[in-house]
């Protein structure tokens, strides 16, 4: 029992102390949000949209015309007494509720711009979070190695002292120092995986710098949820950016058409100006009206007419896409959360108990060392299956929340 005791202690010693970290997941998603580079393109790109709604509140230029006639270079009539000098001045009167159309189409553009903006914003939570968790799997898999190899050290040392008393054979030593290389390559291997995760991290979150001594802290402990299928249905088709893209998008089309049509409608031209005919002073005033008697905005009309169609069946696709997203990813996560239910309620006990019998048994002479070192191969395998399963509830829970568009609760 002496060496079950001391195996539990390096254990314990192994969980409770694992490498420097800094890396929560509030401070990457944090960071993710202030430094991405993506994100921020995103950003600049809504800024841009919101141009057009500068442009929509503009009224047309108005216009100034300077114009000299009569200039006489010949003739028995002097310049003085038939030149004509013109200025003029002209306002556009729009007319059909222009002006009003192309501030509602550009406050139509800029919201779907806008819930196009939280879209991204959402993906990349949800993608920061997974190379998060990622990483911190990794970890956990270097510390299930660390502890595997104070395991198999502890067991060389027992196993050393059995062999210089005569209990055991030298071919029993050699075993068990053969496992622990075996366990000395694996770390090596773990401590890769892990630095390579944590680059990941912060290379997703802009950081340009990646120090060695980086890490990831927190835990993969997930608090099981039961949601309820059809209101998480409910819930995307109410809450999910995209969802509200194309719904907006078909309000846009829509505001796009309207303002098409107010094209149509003849704009009033005034104008107001001066003139001197020879030596006299007169007033110029007048109106100009063009005349749509032949094009009236026809293609300008289909084009956003056929736009409003291909936007409400855009809308329809997205609505059927993310329920069926909803409906995958709540299979998913059932089926992890049902896994990890097993590994709580039975896998972890059994080979904890299988093992500590093995190595009771052992130590008293009862077995072979062949079943200690299955036992212990075997614990730290349903140890790393377990955490793998807490990572995958994780995952499917973040793809779950993804899938609806807000935190389930």
């Amino acid at each position: 029992m002496f060496l079950l005791a001391v195996l539990m202690i390096v254990a314990a010693t192994a969980y409770a102390q694992p490498a420097a970290t800094t890396l929560s997941l509030d401070n990457v998603v944090n960071t993710y949000i202030e430094k991405n580079l993506e994100l921020q393109a995103a950003k600049y790109r809504l800024e841009w949209t919101q141009v057009d709604q500068i442009a929509a509140r503009l009224r047309p230029n108005p216009g100034f015309t300077f114009s000299a006639e009569n200039l006489g270079f010949s003739g028995p009539t002097p310049t003085s007494e038939i030149y004509q000098l013109t200025a003029t001045y002209s306002e556009t009167i729009e007319l059909g509720g222009k002006r009003q159309l192309r501030e509602k189409a550009a406050d139509a553009s800029l919201s779907v711009a806008q819930a196009q903006f939280a879209d991204t914003l959402r993906r990349g939570v949800a993608a920061v979070k997974r190379l998060y968790f990622d990483a911190l799997l990794a970890r956990y898999d270097l510390e299930v190695a660390n502890e595997n190899q104070q395991t198999f050290q502890q067991l060389v040392q027992f196993n050393l002292a059995r062999f210089q008393q005569g209990a055991i054979p030298e071919a029993d030593l050699i075993k068990v120092r053969l496992e622990r290389i075996k366990v000395d390559s694996a770390i090596k291997e773990a401590q890769l995986h892990y630095r390579q995760a944590v680059i990941r991290v912060l290379e997703q979150i802009g950081e340009s710098a990646f120090p060695s001594n980086q890490g990831v802290r927190g835990d993969l402990n997930v608090s099981l949820v039961k949601p309820d299928l059809e209101v998480l249905r409910q819930a995307a088709l109410n809450q999910r950016p995209d969802v509200q893209v194309a719904d907006r998008d078909v309000e846009a089309a829509e505001a796009r058409l309207a303002l098409e049509q107010g094209r149509s409608h003849t704009d009033l031209i005034p104008y107001a100006g001066y003139r001197r005919l020879g030596s006299d002073n007169t007033i110029v005033a007048g109106i100009s009206i063009p005349l749509k008697t032949r094009d009236k905005n026809q293609a300008g009309i289909a084009r956003a007419e056929s736009e409003v169609k291909i936007a409400q069946k855009r809308a329809e696709i997205v609505k059927n896409r993310v329920l069926a997203e909803v409906e995958a990813a709540y299979e998913a996560y059932q089926t992890s959360r049902q896994q990890l239910e097993t590994f709580r309620n039975e896998l972890l006990n059994q080979a904890d108990e299988s093992r500590s019998i093995a190595l009771a048994a052992y130590e008293q002479g009862a077995t072979e060392l062949l079943p200690v070192l299955e036992a212990q191969r075997t614990r730290a395998d349903v140890r790393r299956e377990y955490f793998r399963t807490l990572f995958n509830c994780q995952t499917s829970l973040i793809e779950l929340t993804l899938a609806v568009g807000q935190e389930i609760q």
